[in-house]
């Protein structure tokens, strides 16, 4: 047994070396942007309430997983770097608890004791640190779940175990009580945790056969039976997983397993060579083997599974555990049960740790233990290793700091899947590279992808087309994106927007109504934008329709109760509906934009000459000028002010010509020359 002195100093000292990895590996992903699911994770929070999933119960899908964004948004709004520091503190949380399991698994239930337990693993935490197979759960911030439920998997594994050995029998029920609390924590942060009981039974058959251990009457009453009901419990009372198994259970497809037999072998091929890691991927049907050959790998995994089985008291029981865990973990998203990506490497975030203890075992067994002729060579290996996998994650980390980055690297490394192109294009329009959005679009839209994919290309090159004064193509993707698929608002939504900017209301109202009509009807990934209501209103306003623009910008205030825009909209509805104190009111309220706080005086001082209060008037013309000198409207209601008031006949003059020179309104232009004349002949 190592000394316990030592021990607290060694395990000290291999948390310094893991905390350190972590952050020289992980440092250039704090600032990270936002990508793919975060988008949808934080308008889930947004949709909810922030308070949403601040009780329990209801218990909601992946409650903790969603309650930690909940708390990063509470606290610290869109400021990515405290996201990711909790992405981050979970992954070197996730280790050191791997480190304490995989110690006192082989101190008390192999041969590897003492210092031995401890060098292997040290190395077997360091591996899984520092594997780049790691970086989507740890720097994708979305792939919290997978590290969140990562931890709390393997906390209830360290609380079983540390309630399972005699040195602790004291205790032993309030270790079982905390593994199934974690357990718990676990599932409620992903639900791939419920592989857990099953990897629990298999630990024990692996290493549960000496003395060191409490009885398995014990683990019986106080931890399995405890368990079973936990998990009765669960499906009994929460609809969301029983609908859960049922959707599985509807899921079953044979082809499709017989695919993730080869799928799972390259899987395990990545967690020993971490190399070409694809953030999407597309598998081919030219990579799949036919014929007689896709029952290969099938076969290759029954009879691995068939001679562990067979030989199972006679092999290590660390070969025998790291290939079930890989298998049992792997299972749940990779096996009979279709998804809709093929492979994600968040999801080996778990398995990956049975490679990992493999891998140490087998180094520490050749290099380490004996002391033999390779012992040099071996401590230089492992140093090589460590600078090679660290580099791997640094430079994989360095692709997330750009979203264009990531998904350039995605469709080069698979450029046959349409989901990259719509999300390429996407982050182009989002950078305003129009020149490489159009190319991705254009191919995207030539495609056999999906009519949502199409029909979202279709309208993106309609945006482009509109900002390059290319009408009638704009229109004419437009009418296409909503003849490839009808039930997506953005084609309505787009060219709604459209027939609005070319003075077509009517056309416009009837379009962004049927947007509005598919946003509420149909989930399709997004929620719907604000603007819509107030492109809605402004409409209205533009037919008359003051009581619908109303109720449209009210919809619209609810959600951006502070935009200047909608205020200034707002007011000028309420002054055609003779709605007075309601629009001053309105007006007042606008800060934060100087261009529309000037155009709010101008109505202000409009409204106040309409009261018969001139004195006012000039005041809020004066303020509106002091704010925005190049106001033409207000240079030319100041004018008629000075002219109506019997002032300054020069200074209205001067007024009414840097209005005239100012205004792109002919009406207006007309109405000043009128005024102009009529100095020159008095």
């Amino acid at each position: 047994m190592i000394d316990p002195v030592t021990s607290k100093k060694s395990f000290l000292n291999l948390g310094i070396i893991l905390l350190v990895l972590i952050l020289f590996s992980y440092a250039n992903t704090l600032n990270s942007p936002l990508n793919f699911d975060d988008h949808a994770v934080l308008q889930q929070i947004e949709l909810s309430g922030l308070n949403a999933y601040h009780q329990i119960p209801p218990i909601q899908y992946r409650h903790l997983f969603f309650l930690s964004f909940s708390l990063n948004h509470s606290q610290n709004g869109l400021e990515l770097f405290a996201y990711h520091l909790v992405n981050i503190t979970f992954h070197f949380l996730t280790s050191l608890v791997l480190l304490l399991i995989v110690f006192f698994t082989l101190d008390n239930g192999t041969s590897w004791q003492g210092k031995h337990a401890l060098g292997i693993a040290g190395l077997t935490a360091i591996l899984f640190t520092i594997n780049p197979l790691n970086t989507e759960t740890v720097t994708y911030i979305s792939g919290r779940a997978s590290g969140m439920a990562g931890f709390f998997y393997l906390l209830a594994m360290l609380s079983f175990i540390f309630g399972s050995l005699k040195k602790f029998s004291g205790k032993t029920i309030p270790f079982y009580a905390f593994a199934l609390t974690a357990f718990t924590a676990a599932l409620l942060s992903k639900e791939t945790s419920i592989t857990l009981p099953a990897v629990i039974i298999l630990y024990d058959l692996c290493f549960m056969k000496n003395d060191r251990w409490v009885s398995f009457k014990s683990r019986l009453g106080f931890f399995y039976l405890p368990i079973a009901l936990t998990l009765f419990v669960l499906l009994v009372s929460q609809p969301f997983l029983q609908q859960l198994i049922i959707t599985w259970a509807g899921k079953f497809d044979l082809n499709y397993a017989l695919a993730q037999a080869q799928i799972i072998g390259y899987a395990f091929k990545l967690c020993f060579f971490p190399i070409n890691l694809i953030f999407d991927y597309d598998f081919t049907p030219n990579w799949f083997a036919s014929g007689f050959f896709k029952w290969l790998p099938v076969f290759i995994w029954i009879s691995l599974v068939a001679v562990i089985l067979k030989n199972f008291k006679k092999l290590p029981p660390v070969l025998s555990f790291s290939i079930f865990w890989f298998i049992l973990t792997i299972s749940i998203t990779n096996s009979f049960l279709p998804r809709a990506d093929l492979l994600s490497e968040r999801n080996l975030y778990l398995p990956s740790i049975g490679p990992a203890l493999l891998t140490s075992c087998a180094y520490y067994s050749f290099f380490i233990k004996h002391r033999s002729l390779y012992f040099r060579q071996g401590l230089a290996l492992i140093l090589l290793m460590v600078i090679i996998q660290s580099s791997l994650v640094i430079k994989r980390n360095a692709t997330y700091q750009s979203n264009i980055d990531l998904w350039e690297d995605t469709l080069k490394k698979s450029p046959s899947d349409l989901k990259v192109l719509h999300n390429l294009s996407h982050y182009y329009l989002e950078k305003k590279d129009n020149e490489k959005a159009l190319v991705t679009l254009i191919k995207l839209s030539r495609s056999n992808a999906s009519a949502f994919y199409k029909s979202f290309a279709h309208s993106n090159l309609g945006s482009i087309h509109a900002q390059n004064k290319n009408f009638a193509l704009a229109e004419k993707e437009f009418h296409k994106a909503i003849q490839t698929d009808p039930t997506i608002p953005l084609g309505y939504l787009n060219l709604g927007t459209y027939y609005a900017s070319r003075g077509l209301h009517q056309k416009a109202k009837t379009l962004l109504e049927m947007a509005l009509d598919r946003y509420d009807k149909y989930r399709w990934g997004y929620a719907m934008p604000a603007n819509l209501n107030f492109s809605l209103a402004r409409v209205n306003f533009e037919l008359r329709l003051f009581s619908e623009a109303e109720k449209d910008l009210k919809r619209y205030l609810t959600e951006t109760p502070e935009s200047p825009n909608g205020l200034l909209l707002l007011g000028k509805i309420y002054q055609q509906m003779g709605k007075i104190d309601s629009a001053i009111l309105s007006y007042q309220k606008i800060k934060g934009s100087p261009e529309i706080e000037a155009k709010a005086s101008n109505n202000l001082g409009l409204i106040y000459l309409s009261l018969n209060q001139p004195q006012n008037a000039l005041l809020e013309f004066e303020r509106s000028l002091r704010i925005n000198p190049k106001l033409s409207d207000t240079h030319y209601n100041l004018g008629r002010l000075i002219i109506d008031s019997k002032g300054d006949i020069e200074l209205a003059r001067e007024h009414l010509n840097t209005a005239f020179s100012m205004t792109e309104n002919p009406a207006l232009k007309i109405q000043i020359k009128k005024l102009l004349l009529q100095f020159s002949r008095s």
